[in-house]
């Protein structure tokens, strides 16, 4: 995988592995799965599939925020740079919408949203941080709603931002896995990033 804003494509065999790392790693944690565990949910025959492609945990763990974060912090960057001056709802829909976008196109078929929530539920701890490629969408939300909070005093500020961040993942992660088990129609989980991106708004406004 490339190291700058764009990333080359994984092949076939790195999709399946990124793919069934991402949901071993959301159901049980970075640290109680195996790379042998991950060939094999991938698939893969040869125990040393996932080091041939990636070399360790690390470098899978980086390949799986390219495969998944870059996308997600173009279009949040691009949403923001479509317009000169954003209001607390273009804030919100740049933050909501790619993510809500993705597990609805989805439609249950990864665990996208449940691999960002259990990221942000655990304060990264085994995960790998993030890096600017990743998530400089999110710092210019975050940044330009703390300016919009300044009439709250500073802790109550930041940890408003922080419980919209764990909510809109919460949710997303939500619908996502009622999709996989067919407890929700996509056009249904549609209309549910729909009432999340008003309700979050509401939650940002409020005194």
């Amino acid at each position: 995988m490339a190291n700058g804003t764009d990333v080359a494509a994984p092949t076939d065999v790195q999709r399946k592995i990124l793919v069934a790392a991402e949901r071993l790693f959301t159901q049980r944690g970075v640290a109680n799965v195996s790379l042998r565990e991950i060939g094999a949910a991938a698939g893969q025959r040869n125990n040393s599939a996932v080091q041939y492609h990636f070399s360790t945990k690390q470098g899978l763990i980086l390949a799986l925020y390219d495969f998944r974060l870059v996308p997600l912090n173009r279009r949040r960057v691009e949403m923001l740079a479509a317009r000169s001056e954003h209001s607390t709802a273009d804030l919100v829909d740049a933050y909501v919408r790619p993510l809500g976008s993705a597990v609805v196109e989805a439609a249950g078929a990864n665990a996208y949203a449940r691999f960002i929530h259990r990221y942000l539920g655990e304060g990264a701890g085994d995960f790998e941080p993030f890096t600017p490629r990743h998530n400089s969408g999110v710092t210019a939300i975050t940044g330009e709603l703390a300016i919009r909070l300044d009439h709250l005093p500073e802790p109550a500020r930041a940890e408003r931002i922080r419980q919209f961040g764990q909510m809109v993942t919460a949710v997303l992660a939500d619908v996502e896995r009622r999709l996989e088990y067919r407890q929700i129609t996509p056009a249904a989980a549609a209309l549910a990033v729909d009432g999340l991106v008003s309700g979050m708004l509401a939650f940002l406004s409020a005194p």
